[in-house]
């Protein structure tokens, strides 16, 4: 219930413009395979946005433990956090004092392992 309260203020805050420059982070199954896709839906219960000043991650569904790396352009770590979902579905990690750029998250939990990418301005 909490999470659906939380779901439905940030749906509208993004309607309503109160957070536009908060942006949703894609995030695909790591690795992506060359070739055609399945044409099946695969639902990933973890949801990451980035504003000027926080990466926030959610979890949907408890799925254990699960690890959040923040890669820069260069490929070097920049944070990376452990997280129990059964006891916290949401992360924020300050990124005030990080640099303008190219940034990929890795969310590893069980054998998956989500990939995305942003840009902080």
């Amino acid at each position: 219930m909490k999470r659906y309260i939380l779901f439905s203020i940030l749906l509208v805050a993004f309607t309503s413009g109160l957070f536009a420059q908060v942006k949703e982070i894609d995030l695909f199954k790591d690795p992506i395979l060359p070739g055609p896709k399945p044409l099946s839906l695969t639902y990933i219960p973890v949801r990451a946005f980035i504003s000027e000043t926080v990466l926030s991650v959610y979890f949907e569904l408890p799925v254990g433990d699960a690890i959040i790396t923040v890669y820069d352009a260069e490929n070097n770590i920049i944070s990376s956090d452990t997280v129990d979902t059964y006891s916290t579905s949401e992360v924020f990690i300050p990124t005030d004092s990080w640099a303008s750029g190219d940034y990929t998250i890795k969310i590893t939990y069980g054998n998956t392992t989500l990939k995305g990418e942003f840009l902080l301005e």
